[in-house]
């Protein structure tokens, strides 16, 4: 054969070659920052015949890249068991895992035996050092630090661990003291910064902190532990919601295809109750990774919170194909799952059926625990939590359950009782208080509300908080006290506030109150106090921090009457009320009764506690119309009567001077309208059981039938991005508005031409009354006591059922219909100052306060 027709051997591929090009590839695709590929590449290979410590080594790499500690942490330890590695590699990173994990003595084994084979590395010299400060305690500290300096100099990073480990021992100003120190010789280094910016936030110093990471983030602005920092930061100094997300956003920029920044994002917006930004942002992170429960528990929480019930179905139905063949990790990850959907009954027998596998043995007994008490089922609760405390596996947030179980369990049944928690629990505080009286009343009067945010309830409180403090100021009656659960403005709950302001009123926000610190100051400066503690300890945690606030509040104050609005505000604050002997309570409903399918309102225990309020003399019952008061009555077994109807008060005189005709021709100058086109608006929280979807249906259908017609809503709320994007896919951008929060609102309402409210629940609409006072027609569905605040044909047309093509065509016929229009102007104003004046709400309010609890004196 001549040489020009020799054939070149193929290479011959041996495993070793294979594994050589699968470490290759496996070092590309973490250089390129893809370590899920990396794994998708090297896990069906690593332990199989041929695999390398190298290659391990790698794949230990990529679970580093994606968060995986755990599964890195053991494949560091199989590359250390095969002795291949004669770098030290391993060493170092299983080190820096038991660093992590707070596990020192195992992290000093590991960088001694790291420095017998790289004596030169000051790093791991300083990791040493680190885990020797933690483990010499306060007396050897000193000594271990000179022998390192003495070896190897001092630095702003060895610096800033002493610091770190006298802030556990010394005082402050020392501590302080070396942490300046270190600042002072800082070199630039990211490592070293976050040290002692670390250093500054255990010693209660975030300003400090702040200014540190300033000065870091011009030297590495796109670092992503710098970033983190930052946000943890801005995070302790209570930083402006702005300044928060755009830390946020900036991590999500810089790494899309980390989970955990959407989940980080998500949180936040959930922080300010965005909870449409929110779900959007956990949906990204469940899309990037599916395995990780929270993205799916934190998706849920915000389609609970947007009333999506379809959605949560159809979130729990893939959760249950995703992780019901995954094992036992797999059932208690469905467990918590159910129970943030809802279904805790479901959720405990799943969680129950992995207590026996010792792997999930805690989280699955936590899992149970939690959906039985939330089920109510305290007895079952308890046996899982008595076991966990007594093998000592129980953590935290079990401990924290525990407490409270028992502390229910101890507590002597309140007559016959009921069976399930925390319904017992309204029964022993509302009709078995502790019998000695924790306070001797004053004068005050206290009107409680959740927040004062943009709604027609909170402004009603307002208004009446407002008007009742000057006339008991008047008359010399006593201080008038405006209590709020949450008052923040960044969170929106303030929006009223300047409604209820007056020199006669006080206010306080109960959000500024640490109500931990509260227990333990309440419990040491009165031990009489302590059986009323016990109870409040018994409820769930957010119903126990709302009642400890209030119990706290009130016998701070010593009211002689408290006037709680709404179901929430009337559950914590007449359990608080009961037990801190307040001797007046006046409870207002200001809607129909919520439905066991209204995921928002409903709670269980609800009619178990009006009932127990029920049957205590020192208790009154309003509603603001009287189809709330009679839905109430009837679901409750009241008699007629029972609950006083107070109609919701509007300044009739004060609407018309803020909508007056200028302001109104300012606000349809801004909207682009011509003289002759016609504004059918809402004003409206963009939430679901305003129905928003069902009112921009009826517009479209208007928009066809009134060529002329423009609308727009005022309001903001969580289903504004998702309304923006169902206006643009309809092509109506250019006649539909989202004006968004307008203050004041009344030159708004005053520019339509027609108010649609289509809501699916109501109480006494104020924005009906508000239209009507400016002299606007208003269509709505029979919705609650809507039907009690619209002249039928007259001032407005009501529509029986919620169908779109009859709320178009009575939209239709008013905008069409000049005479009626003008009718309205004229009449609607008279009608709503006859029958909803302020004065004679607030003059109701007041007999009652008055004449509703006879024997017991005069508030008036």
């Amino acid at each position: 054969m001549s040489a020009d027709l020799a054939v070149t051997p193929s290479p011959v591929f041996t495993p070793s070659t294979v594994a050589s090009r699968l470490v290759q590839e496996g070092r590309r695709l973490l250089r390129a920052g893809r370590p899920q590929e990396a794994i998708a590449l090297l896990r069906p290979v690593v332990g199989q015949p041929g695999d390398t410590a190298e290659m391990v080594a790698v794949l230990a790499q990529a679970y580093e890249g994606i968060g995986d500690k755990h599964r890195a942490r053991l494949l560091w330890l199989d590359v250390g068991r095969r002795g291949e590695a004669s770098d030290g590699r391993h060493l170092w990173r299983l080190g820096r895992d038991a660093l992590r994990r707070g596990n020192h003595a195992e992290a000093e084994r590991h960088f001694g035996a790291y420095l017998a084979t790289s004596p030169d590395d000051l790093a791991a010299a300083e990791n040493l050092l680190e885990a020797r400060l933690f483990l010499a305690g306060p007396s050897g500290l000193r000594a271990v630090y000179d022998r390192h300096v003495a070896e190897w100099s001092e630095t702003a990073y060895s610096l800033s661990l002493l610091a770190t480990e006298m802030v556990r021992h010394f005082p402050k100003s020392e501590a302080l003291g070396t942490l300046d120190r270190a600042r002072r010789a800082w070199d630039g280094a990211l490592g070293t910064a976050l040290r002692i910016i670390q250093g500054y936030e255990a010693l209660g110093e975030p300003a400090t902190a702040l200014e540190l990471l300033e000065d870091t983030a011009k030297r590495h602005p796109n670092d992503i532990a710098m970033l983190r920092a930052r946000l943890r930061v801005q995070q302790a100094l209570g930083a402006p919601k702005a300044s928060l997300l755009e830390t946020a956003n900036r991590l999500v920029t810089l790494e899309p295809d980390q989970a955990r920044y959407h989940a980080v994002l998500a949180r936040l917006h959930a922080n300010f109750k965005d909870w449409s930004a929110a779900a959007a942002s956990w949906q990204r992170a469940l899309d990037i990774d599916r395995d990780n429960a929270e993205n799916w528990r934190g998706l849920l929480v915000a389609y609970g919170k947007l009333e999506r019930n379809a959605a949560i179905e159809a979130l729990l139905r893939a959760a249950r194909d995703h992780f019901r063949n995954r094992g036992p990790d797999g059932m208690v990850d469905l467990a918590i799952l159910e129970g943030a959907g809802g279904y805790h009954d479901r959720a405990a027998a799943l969680a129950a059926g992995a207590v026996a596998n010792p792997r999930v043995r805690v989280r699955a007994r936590e899992a149970a625990s939690a959906a039985l008490l939330d089920a109510g089922q305290y007895a079952r609760a308890w046996s899982y939590l008595s076991a966990g405390l007594e093998d000592g596996t129980a953590n935290l947030e079990t401990q924290r359950m525990a407490t409270r179980c028992s502390a229910a369990l101890r507590l002597p049944a309140p007559g016959d009782g009921v069976p399930r928690f925390p319904d017992t629990l309204f029964q022993r505080a509302l009709l078995h208080p502790p019998s000695r009286t924790l306070i001797e009343p004053g004068t005050a009067v206290m009107l409680v509300t959740s927040s004062l945010g943009a709604g027609g309830a909170e402004r009603q409180v307002a208004l009446s908080a407002n008007g009742v403090a000057r006339a008991r100021a008047a008359a010399g009656r006593g201080a008038t006290i405006l209590v709020g659960q949450d008052l923040s403005p960044d969170r929106g709950r303030a929006i009223m506030r300047p409604v209820a302001e007056t020199p006669e009123l006080e206010i306080e926000d109960l959000g500024l109150i640490n109500e931990a610190e509260r227990f333990r100051s309440i419990s040491a400066e009165d031990p009489g106090a302590r059986e009323a503690l016990r109870l409040i300890a018994a409820l769930p945690p957010r119903l126990s921090r709302d009642v400890l606030k209030l119990y706290d509040c009130f016998r701070r104050h010593r009211p002689a009457l408290v006037h709680l609005w709404q179901d929430g505000v009337i559950s914590t604050g007449s359990v608080a009320a009961a037990l801190a002997g307040v001797p007046r309570i006046v409870a207002s409903m200001r809607n129909v009764v919520a439905t066991e399918t209204d995921r928002r309102r409903y709670r269980s225990y609800l009619a178990t506690m009006y009932r127990s309020l029920a049957q205590r003399d020192d208790v009154r019952f309003t509603a603001n119309s009287g189809v709330g008061a009679k839905d109430y009555e009837r679901w409750l077994g009241f008699q007629p009567g029972t609950i006083a109807v107070i109609r919701n008060g509007v300044e009739v005189g004060a609407i018309r001077k803020r909508g007056a005709p200028e302001l109104r021709k300012e606000a349809r100058e801004f909207l682009g309208l011509a003289p002759d086109e016609l504004l059918m608006g809402g004003t409206f929280r963009l939430a679901p059981a305003k129905r928003p979807h069902l009112w921009l249906s009826v517009a479209e259908r208007v928009a066809a039938m009134v060529p002329r017609s423009r609308f727009v809503i005022v309001g903001d709320g969580v289903l504004r991005n998702e309304l923006e994007r169902w206006i643009e896919d309809r092509g109506l951008s250019g006649r539909i508005t989202l004006a968004g929060r307008k203050s004041p609102v009344e030159p708004w309402i005053a520019a339509m031409d027609v108010m649609l409210l289509a809501s699916e629940v109501e109480g006494l609409p104020n924005v009906l009354l508000e239209a009507q006072a400016l002299g606007v027609p208003v269509v709505t569905t029979n919705a609650g006591g809507s039907a009690e605040a619209v002249l039928d044909g007259i001032t407005g047309m009501l529509v029986q059922d919620d169908a779109v093509e009859n709320l178009a065509a009575a939209v239709t016929r008013v905008l069409r219909d000049e005479t009626m229009r003008a009718r309205s102007r004229i009449g609607a104003p008279t009608f709503i100052e006859q029958r909803f004046g302020v004065q004679r709400m607030l003059s109701d309010t007041m007999t009652l306060y008055d004449t509703g609890f006879p024997k017991q004196g005069n508030l008036t």
